[in-house]
């Protein structure tokens, strides 16, 4: 049979039924876009219109209107599932081959809309469930850092939340994809009162009915999978892509110990069915998406900059985190007179280190604190803070 000889490809029914079969199990490939990318990747770009459109008057000039242009290239990563069976397959009649590679094939559809889901959520080798230097920083826990502390009490409120932060960027909203843990707490909502009937009754006894509120909506395990995540939601049909390559290799491999497990497939009377797939994904615009994730314990160190003692005044506070922090401004840091004074200004930074200005110094200790934002919880302590002043 042609379709088994070592290195030749899944037959071309044989792939569609895979991609489907992926298809309905993947949360990204239901709430996105799906088309067949080549092997050496493929360029998108996205478009920004820098202005509105403008009236002309009659016999008027126009005006510059302005574009930007980002390309983003899609790169395929090849992932591979091998497995162990009886050498009674290579004698097997025709009929029996076809349902040994079907089932095959359904299960590597598992495994693959599993993994998908995985690396581009969560930038993670699905075997090991450790970072994998070859995705990057290409997947949604790096690239989407508009986030919103989930609330077990209400996560209605979050969902509200995160659609805000996604329209506040200029993004819209086509759908989400959401933890078992998050659908669980949205299906226990009730109005209360006398009535006390269910908010949303579409998700009691874990279902999944595939819209909530008019919104296209899957619920997965894969979803908090990384450890933070609860729910992600922004504009999946528009921007995200993923694809494969349709030549997808198929091995039937006799000899040796291909899986590395110290068992010789000869002398175990087994042959090696093996598969290899490419797969490719981009995330256009990140500021499209929003993250409901479990906070972070976000500590930091906070030291004064351009101050010494009788004789320069004190002219920011530099504070280095123990983490990225995202969504920081000057109106989440509280400054509280002690020994000393100051009155903060403007917040500069990003990542890990952030500069805060201070101007009108008294020398001495002053209290800082900062209030928690999406996805970060600081201490409640507030650190002290010593800053100068000229005599």
């Amino acid at each position: 049979m042609a379709t088994l000889s070592k290195g030749n490809y899944f037959d071309p029914e044989l792939v569609s039924d895979l991609i489907n079969k992926v298809q309905g199990k993947s949360s990204l490939v239901i709430l996105s876009q799906q088309r067949p990318i080549p092997f050496n990747g493929q360029k998108e770009f996205t478009f920004t219109m820098d202005n509105e459109i403008d009236i002309v008057a009659e016999n008027a000039p126009k005006s510059h209107g302005g574009i930007s242009i980002d390309p983003i290239t899609i790169i395929p990563i090849k992932v591979e599932y091998g497995a162990r069976v009886s050498d009674e397959f290579l004698y097997a009649a025709e009929e029996e081959k076809i349902n040994i590679i079907k089932a095959f094939n359904d299960g590597y559809a598992k495994k693959i809309a599993k993994g998908l889901d995985l690396m581009a959520m969560h930038g993670v080798n699905p075997r090991t469930g450790v970072a994998s230097a070859v995705i990057g920083a290409n997947h949604f826990d790096a690239a989407v850092t508009q986030k919103v502390t989930y609330t077990s009490a209400d996560p209605d409120a979050n969902i509200e939340a995160a659609v805000a932060l996604v329209q506040g960027a200029g993004g819209a909203v086509t759908g989400t994809a959401m933890s078992t843990v998050f659908s669980s707490a949205l299906a226990a909502m009730r109005t209360g009162g006398d009535t006390n009937i269910r908010l949303f009754p579409e998700l009691a006894w874990g279902a999944n009915p595939g819209s909530i509120n008019g919104l296209k909506t899957d619920i997965n395990g894969t979803v908090s999978a990384g450890g933070k995540d609860l729910a992600i939601l922004g504009d999946f049909a528009n921007m995200f892509k993923w694809g494969y390559a349709k030549q997808i290799p198929f091995e039937v491999i006799r000899y040796g110990d291909p899986d590395n497990s110290g068992k010789d497939l000869k002398g175990y009377n087994q042959v090696y069915l093996r598969s290899e797939t490419y797969l490719g994904w981009g995330i256009m615009d990140a500021s499209n998406f929003a993250r409901i994730v479990n906070p972070s314990d976000t500590t930091f160190v906070a030291v004064q900059e351009g101050g010494a003692t009788g004789t320069a005044d004190t002219t920011s506070i530099k504070f280095t985190f123990s983490e990225d922090v995202h969504g920081l401004s000057a109106a989440n840091i509280t400054l509280t007179d002690g020994t000393g004074k100051a009155t903060k200004g403007a917040l500069t930074g990003s990542g890990k280190v952030y500069s805060l200005a201070v101007t009108a110094v008294t020398e001495g200790n002053i209290a800082v604190k900062i209030a928690d934002i999406g996805g970060h919880t600081f201490p409640t302590t507030a650190a002290t803070v010593a800053v100068y002043a000229e005599a």
